[in-house]
């Protein structure tokens, strides 16, 4: 868990990758529904707005998607329990929280700064990456609809207001490990490693 521009989706990859476990980012399946899906319609018009996606729907996902093969063991969760609601549709029952903790105002920056190539799907950030490594990019770059300054900030205020209280719940089950995410990635993944020892 951690605002937007946190890192999650990176730390949760290369966590997937060193504990030999599958990873579900909630973004990125909502992005990959297929449009006759009859979720699409209501999911996509949400994100467009920089709206959460609505808690059943997304709920139903995760449900159908962890009775498929090779969750049985276990898996790591990216971008769910943003709010009591979540849980109440859907109570993943975590061993263990990794809250990736960066200011606002980095937030915002990593965010307004992403753009993905339209020829590989590479994620690249202009504040962040040379400019000689953005000018080998073979395609366009664009910006999603859901990183303008206007919808990041509306989803920190959800993140701030609304998942606050479920960092409270985790705090109080003694479950949740709060980890400096401000550094480069690979700086995190050991902070976030050094977080599970003894796990």
């Amino acid at each position: 868990m951690g605002p937007q521009g946190s890192g999650k989706g990176t730390v949760g990859r290369k966590l997937s990758s060193h504990l030999d476990l599958p990873i579900l980012e909630v973004g990125k399946l909502l992005r990959d529904l297929p449009t006759d899906d009859y979720r699409y319609s209501t999911i996509n018009e949400a994100m467009k707005r920089g709206e959460l996606a609505p808690v059943d729907k997304v709920a139903s996902i995760l449900k159908d998607r962890i009775k498929e093969a090779g969750y049985a063991n276990g898996f790591i969760l990216d971008g769910w329990c943003r709010q009591l609601e979540d849980i109440k549709e859907f109570d993943p029952q975590p061993d263990i929280v990794l809250v990736l903790d960066i200011p606002r105002e980095t937030s915002i920056e990593r965010i307004t700064g992403r753009r993905i190539c339209t020829s590989d799907g590479k994620v690249y950030n202009i504040n962040t990456l040379p400019r000689e490594l953005l000018d080998e990019c073979e395609g366009e770059l664009v910006q999603r609809e859901d990183d303008t300054e206007r919808a990041v900030n509306r989803r920190l205020n959800d993140y701030y207001s609304l998942t606050k209280k479920v960092l409270d719940l985790y705090k109080d089950k003694g479950i949740l490990k709060v980890v400096d995410a401000s550094g480069l990635p690979e700086e995190v993944f050991r902070n976030a490693l050094f977080a599970l020892e003894g796990i």
